[in-house]
């Protein structure tokens, strides 16, 4: 998993030029909380976006949509900056998994940050 941590709120840029190195952008989706994805971006790159995230299950959320997702994509961002204490649940959830994660992290110390997490 590659996190990237900071307050930048255009950190889609970093993104992408993460992704762009491994995959086309068509086996790629994108998951957030509603209003929060850059839509303009995504449509330019046609990557599939689903607001389906809720801050109050977070988690309940994300295990939901690899269930339902598994196998269907290469990489899945997972744009919804949260706090740095759900760093370990996120990582717990997605383990099982194929797929290359790439999550953004809140931090107000940080403009912009890229930490592998593995």
């Amino acid at each position: 998993m590659i996190i990237i941590k900071g307050n930048n709120p255009r950190k889609i840029d970093k993104i992408w030029e993460l992704v762009k190195k491994d995959h086309t952008g068509k086996k790629i989706a994108i998951i957030g909380y509603p209003g929060a994805i850059p839509h303009n971006f995504i449509r330019a790159k046609q990557m599939p976006a689903y607001e389906t995230m809720t801050k109050q299950n977070t988690l309940d959320n994300l295990t939901r949509f690899l269930r339902e997702t598994k196998d269907r994509f290469e990489a899945i961002i997972f744009y919804i900056d949260c706090e740095s204490h759900l760093i370990e649940s996120i990582k717990e959830v997605t383990k099982s998994y194929e797929e290359q994660f790439i999550l953004t992290v809140y931090d107000e110390k940080v403009y912009e940050q890229v930490v592998n997490g593995e």
